[in-house]
């Protein structure tokens, strides 16, 4: 599984974008929204899961998954759609010309 999302003639260059970079901005995205957070399960300090997973297909679209906490009254539809629209534009202002496909699992109620 590849690192790094390459992208050729990027403003006259080439741009190599981590994994771990777009995770960090879904995350961030994702915490801005109202009602929902990023489902993160401690125990003694660790992390148990990573609710926010990226993956790099052949064809060039990356795959963004993203476990949320909902918080109690919230209407499902709502939240995860802002949550898309959010993440989309967040990404869409580093990457322009990456396609993207976000998913959003409702992990936990809060």
């Amino acid at each position: 599984m590849a690192d790094y999302f390459k992208i050729k003639n990027y403003k006259s260059g080439n741009l190599a974008i981590s994994r771990r970079v777009f995770e960090s901005i879904a995350s961030e995205a994702t915490d801005r929204v109202k009602g929902a957070s990023v489902s993160r399960s401690r125990r003694n300090s660790f992390y148990l899961t990573r609710p926010v997973q990226v993956a790099f297909r052949r064809n060039g679209q990356v795959e963004v998954s993203i476990q949320i906490s909902l918080k109690s009254g919230e209407n499902v539809s709502d939240v995860c759609r802002r949550i898309q629209e959010e993440v989309s534009s967040s990404l869409m202002a580093y990457c322009e010309s990456v396609p993207f496909d976000i998913e959003i699992k409702v992990a936990s109620i809060a």
